[in-house]
């Protein structure tokens, strides 16, 4: 009788883990990059915790990642930039940018509590997020680009006169 319980759970799992949304979702990113591995330089800008969202069978979770750009209308990602992330109960972690501009957190390393703030830091540029984050940890939920009614654009290190956003 163990062997017919495990077996059928066993059986059903897979099936349970095949949500039709979530794959046309994910269908709807498209392709990789040309010359691009998976890994974590790909698909900077993207809604990261789309696939990296611990699903079974997904790759690795994630519980915050985005993607830092140089300028608003600059789409080259800003490598070497701090991400300051602190959450509702006090609690603070920092990530580094790649030379995408990809960051990710993972479950193991810190898992915020929302509402959360964040800040990006290079040399002595300081740019402050100045809403909180109050429903998930994927950057682009909010921030694509280009800026609209729908979206504040990407986030930036600097803004294309030179300046620092607001």
């Amino acid at each position: 009788m163990k062997y017919a319980i495990f077996f059928g759970a066993f059986l059903i799992a897979p099936i349970l883990a095949c949500d039709p949304t979530h794959s046309d979702q994910v269908s709807a990113l498209g392709g990789e990059a040309p010359n691009v591995n998976e890994g974590p330089t790909h698909r900077p800008g993207e809604p990261c915790l789309r696939c990296h969202d611990g699903a079974f069978g997904d790759p690795e979770e994630f519980s915050v990642a985005g993607t830092i750009y140089r300028g608003a209308e600059d789409a080259t990602g800003a490598d070497g930039v701090t991400v300051i992330m602190t959450d509702a109960t006090g609690s603070t972690h920092t990530a580094l940018t790649n030379s995408a501009g990809n960051f990710y957190v993972t479950p193991g390393d810190w898992t915020p509590k929302y509402p959360m703030q964040a800040q990006i830091e290079s040399g002595s540029t300081k740019v402050p997020m100045l809403t909180l984050i109050s429903r998930d940890g994927a950057c682009s939920g909010c921030h694509v680009a280009p800026a609209s009614d729908d979206s504040p654009g990407r986030v930036v290190l600097t803004l294309d006169d030179g300046g620092t956003p607001p």
